[in-house]
C-alpha cells in the first residue's frame, strides 16, 4: 500500500497495475533510476565514478541518494565494510557540460535542470535515410528474444529491445502518445559483429548469494536505411541504456555515426 509514496518502493520495487498499457499482465516495471560505473571493467580501482540517471519524478529524490551515499561511506561497503568518502557530485547537462552541485558535506544544489528526450510521431512521415552506426557496449547488454536471453545481436531483436524500453519508461515516468505498434523496418542489418557473452559475479543482498549477471560485450555496426523513429531510439539508448538489469548499469552503450550521433 506504500508503493506510490515510499521512495524505496517507488524506485526499487516499481509496482504497477496489471492493466497498464506497456506491460499488460505484469505488476513490475523498469526502475526509474540507472546506476552505472565508468570503470566497469576495472577490478581494483582506488576511486569510483558513479553515474546516476534519475528518470521522471525521481529527479526530486537526488538529495536522498546523496545522503545515502554519504552514510554508506561511514559504515563501509561490501563484505569488508570498506569506508569511502564522496568527493563531489556533478550535474551533467544536455550540452555535455558538467557543474558541481555540492555546497558542503550536508548540502547540495537542488535546482537541477532535467534533460528531455522526446520523439514527435509526426516526423515518422519523413523518408528513411541511409546511415551507419557503430554501437560500443560499455557494459553487458542482455535482452530476451522469444523468452530467452540471446547471445547474438540481430537487427530485429535489438530494435524491438530498444522500443520496449522506450515504451515502458515513457508510459510509466513520462508521456506516451505512440501507438506502441512498432514494426522493425527490415531495411538495416547488423554488420561487423564483434561481441561475446561475458558473465560477472553479482552478490544479491535479497537472495543472500552470489549470482551470475552477464551479457553481450564488444561492439557491432548497424547499416542500412533507418526510419526517424529508429534513429531516435539509438539516442534514447545512449541516455537510458537498453535491455534488462539497467538499474545495475547494464546495457550502457555509445552510439557513433561519423564521430557521434
Amino acid at each position: 500500500m506504500f508503493n506510490t509514496t515510499c521512495i524505496y518502493g517507488f524506485i526499487f520495487e516499481s509496482i504497477i497495475p496489471k492493466d497498464n498499457p506497456a506491460l499488460v499482465g505484469r505488476d513490475r516495471s523498469s526502475h526509474p533510476i540507472i546506476i552505472s560505473c565508468d570503470d566497469f571493467k576495472v577490478d581494483d580501482p582506488d576511486a569510483i565514478v558513479l553515474t546516476l540517471v534519475f528518470i521522471g519524478n525521481t529527479v526530486s529524490y537526488v538529495p536522498y541518494f546523496y545522503y545515502a551515499l554519504i552514510k554508506g561511506g561511514e559504515t563501509g561497503i561490501l563484505k569488508e565494510r570498506t569506508p569511502y568518502e564522496v568527493c563531489d557530485i556533478t550535474e551533467f547537462t544536455g550540452t555535455d557540460m558538467e557543474e558541481s552541485i555540492k555546497i558542503d558535506d550536508q548540502q547540495i544544489n537542488n535546482l537541477l535542470k532535467p534533460e528531455i528526450w522526446e520523439y514527435n510521431i509526426k516526423t515518422e512521415a519523413q523518408p528513411e535515410s541511409e546511415r551507419n552506426f557503430q554501437i560500443n557496449l560499455l557494459s553487458p547488454l542482455r535482452y530476451k528474444v522469444r523468452g530467452a536471453f540471446t547471445n547474438k545481436v540481430t537487427a530485429k531483436g535489438f530494435a524491438e529491445c530498444l522500443h520496449r524500453r522506450a515504451q515502458v519508461l515513457c508510459s510509466q515516468y513520462g508521456n506516451n502518445d505512440f501507438s506502441g505498434k512498432y514494426t522493425y523496418s527490415g531495411n538495416w542489418t547488423v554488420t561487423d559483429h564483434d561481441t561475446v557473452w561475458k558473465d560477472y559475479l553479482h552478490y544479491s543482498g535479497r537472495q543472500k548469494k552470489e549470482m551470475l549477471l552477464g551479457g553481450l560485450t564488444g561492439s557491432f555496426v548497424l547499416s542500412g536505411k533507418f526510419t526517424p523513429y529508429e534513429v531516435s531510439l539509438l539516442r534514447f539508448a545512449e541516455l537510458f541504456h537498453g535491455g534488462k538489469n539497467t538499474v545495475f548499469g547494464l546495457g550502457k552503450m555509445k552510439v557513433d555515426e561519423n564521430g557521434g550521433l
